[in-house]
């Protein structure tokens, strides 16, 4: 065979093995374009950034369908679209037991898994896809990798098939996200006013008289649960000797009600009712009746973790026998005053 045919054949050869592969290349399942922007320039920094922008994958694990690996590959895609830098990681997950934590059930696994791992300012954080949350540190443990990939066309190609991965063919890649997002929570004093709303819409279903908002109560607690949501202290303290530690005495009667509501929040309206129904439940078990109390001030902080932590204070207020007030009087009995207070020329003082 001459020169001139060796290379016919050659480049007949090399076409043929070109063409061949470009049939059988798997990535060309894989939508095009691929990737694309979701954050509209939000630059995610941290862990609690992160944690605010992921949605609400629970209940949506369908096996051979949209399991694990599809939905890691959604994550890993849904992130980078905010800038995130990700990859996507097999290996075993091996969990002998639930747990659970801030919310969520993290569920016991034995078996081959997916996940996705964000690297963020030098950090690893590992991303359950079956939750779309972060895991636990004390969880991590129970992950495995074997295999780590750069993005969607690096394990398609390592796994020969993007029947794996198809994320796409269960969600619309152009479509908006069809799963829940983080809500972005109004200012924490405007949280409190609408939960004090609720609050008085309930008392009016039960025939009560609505309650008085009191702006100083509400910054006490405020600023106690910031305290205690920050440093774990605190928490025991009597509402009275709080609000008596703060310079407030025109009260008899005080309650408090502590709740901490696991964030991110994905449906307002629907936190601000389950609030406002745990707090009516624990003022039925209260032993003083709720019609006993006529001002009330909320406190609300929200911790790093997105987590937020409220605070609600009622009280009976009196108009007299605090500091600076009148001595009480009733026929019969001397003048009074409230403690620590005592009367002095007719003032408590």
């Amino acid at each position: 065979m001459g020169l001139k045919k060796w290379i016919v054949a050659l480049v007949a050869v090399s076409l043929a093995l070109f063409l061949l592969q470009e049939v059988f290349d798997p990535t060309r399942e894989i939508p095009d374009p691929y990737y694309r922007s979701l954050g509209h320039g939000q630059n995610v920094t941290s862990e609690s950034e992160l944690r605010q922008i992921l949605p609400l994958l629970d209940c949506t694990y369908r096996e051979d369908f949209f399991d694990c690996s599809e939905m890691a590959a959604f994550i890993e895609w849904y992130l980078e679209g905010y800038n995130v830098d990700t990859v996507i990681v097999t290996g075993i997950h091996d969990q002998p037991h639930n747990v659970s934590i801030g919310g969520f059930e993290y569920a016991n696994n034995s078996g081959d898994h997916a996940w996705v791992v964000a690297n963020l300012a030098g950090r690893r954080i590992l991303v359950e896809p079956t939750l779309a949350r972060i895991v636990p540190e004390a969880l991590e443990q129970y992950y495995s990798p074997n295999g780590m990939y750069d993005d969607i066309y690096d394990v398609v190609r390592s796994s020969r098939s993007a029947g794996e991965y198809d994320w796409w063919t269960v969600v619309e890649i152009d479509s908006p996200v069809p799963f829940p997002t983080p809500v972005r929570l109004p200012q924490a004093s405007e949280i409190a006013k609408d939960l004090f709303d609720l609050i008085n819409q309930e008392r009016a279903k039960r025939g009560l008289e609505p309650l008085k908002y009191n702006d100083e109560i509400a910054d006490i607690a405020r600023a106690h649960r910031h305290s205690s949501a920050r440093s774990g202290a605190g928490a025991g303290t009597e509402p009275g000797d709080l609000l008596r530690d703060c310079g407030v005495y025109y009260f008899d009667t005080s309650v408090e009600y502590v709740l901490s509501m696991p964030g991110p929040i994905y449906d307002y309206e629907e936190f601000l009712k389950m609030v406002s129904e745990t707090w009516s439940s624990e003022e039925s078990k209260n032993q003083i009746p709720t019609s006993d109390f006529d001002e009330t001030g909320i406190g609300v902080a929200v911790d790093s973790d997105g987590d937020i932590q409220l605070t609600r204070i009622a009280i009976r207020r009196i108009h007299c026998g605090y500091r600076g007030a009148p001595c009480c009087e009733e026929q019969g009995y001397y003048p009074w005053c409230y403690k620590p207070c005592e009367c002095n020329r007719g003032v408590c003082k």
